[in-house]
């Protein structure tokens, strides 16, 4: 089995005026984003809101882009639960679904040793057919392995990558080297994807490329060449659109508000708790955009 590599855009979630979710706009955002160029496909991410949908909002994601997709690229399907049942219920939903894979996260409510850790993602592999990968996000799930221990459990659990979701990447670069040619390592932000592939990253798995899908595809390509000249310019470029993913510590609704801004029909509702767009943060999308010369 090829190993997933290459740029993968988390999706947004969409939802229509009664907050279940929209099919016609989900549809649209999934061939724009492989009309962009994008390697893959993740739903249900932590920016796709997966911890606050509900099942059977979370089933309606899977049908509607596995569908729409069409098997033109992998979708990764995000399971981001605090128990074991729950994650099992919506892991064999995404196979049964035809997903090509799930980006599994433990969001931990009691401090959990290692070997409990080993059991749930046991579970998890156990349960279904397709490929895992394992979701590390230490500051918002409160779980935090080493790099030998993740490439511990990898190993043990034929899981066949992981997403770093930290700033730190000599960590990153140690898990490549306790894993083998057949694990795909991807971080979690496109702003750092230069570093890290040069470290032996496989790619980016993050929101960005909602808003800029041809320029980190771009950047992913000049790093795999080693265009150095060429990294460093679209480095700059792509590191500029961070204040979409820094302005606020749940960025959802300023990425929904900048492809609105783009011509794209999705609201820009995000789910309660997530904080909803500010006035402030709007301006900052539009003048970031405006600056951009894209609106």
């Amino acid at each position: 089995m090829k190993a997933f590599e290459g740029i993968f855009a988390v999706m947004m979630t969409a939802y229509d005026e009664m907050g279940d979710i929209d099919r016609e706009a989900t549809c649209r955002m999934v061939d724009y984003l492989i009309e962009g160029g994008v390697h893959g496909l993740v739903i249900l991410g932590s920016n796709g809101e997966c911890p606050y949908l509900c099942h059977h909002h979370q089933k309606d994601v899977i049908d509607t882009v596995v569908e729409a997709c069409g098997k033109r690229v992998p979708v990764i399907v995000g399971i981001n639960e605090r128990g074991a049942d729950p994650a099992l219920e919506m892991a064999r939903y995404a196979d049964e679904a035809g997903a090509d894979g799930l980006l599994a996260a433990l969001s931990i409510f009691y401090k959990l040793d290692e070997e409990s850790v080993q059991d749930y993602y046991h579970a998890i592999r156990s349960a279904v057919k397709i490929p895992v990968l394992y979701y590390n996000f230490p500051s918002h799930t409160g779980l935090s392995l080493s790099a030998k221990s993740i490439a511990a459990l990898a190993k043990k659990e034929n899981l066949v990558g992981a997403k770093e979701t930290i700033f730190d990447v000599e960590e990153v670069r140690e898990l490549v080297r306790e894993t083998g040619d057949d694990f795909s390592v991807f971080t979690g932000m496109c702003l750092n994807i230069a570093e890290t592939m040069a470290a032996g990253a496989r790619g980016a798995i993050c929101p960005l490329p909602n808003v800029i899908p041809e320029k980190t595809v771009a950047l992913y390509e000049a790093c795999k060449a080693g265009d150095s000249e060429k990294v460093r310019e679209l480095r700059d470029e792509v590191n500029s659109f961070a204040p979409l993913l820094a302005s606020s510590p749940a960025p959802q609704a300023m990425l929904k508000e900048a492809l609105r801004l783009l011509g794209h029909e999705i609201s820009v509702c995000v789910k309660n708790p997530l904080p909803q767009l500010s006035n402030e943060q709007g301006e900052v999308v539009r003048r970031l955009l405006e600056d951009k010369g894209m609106i």
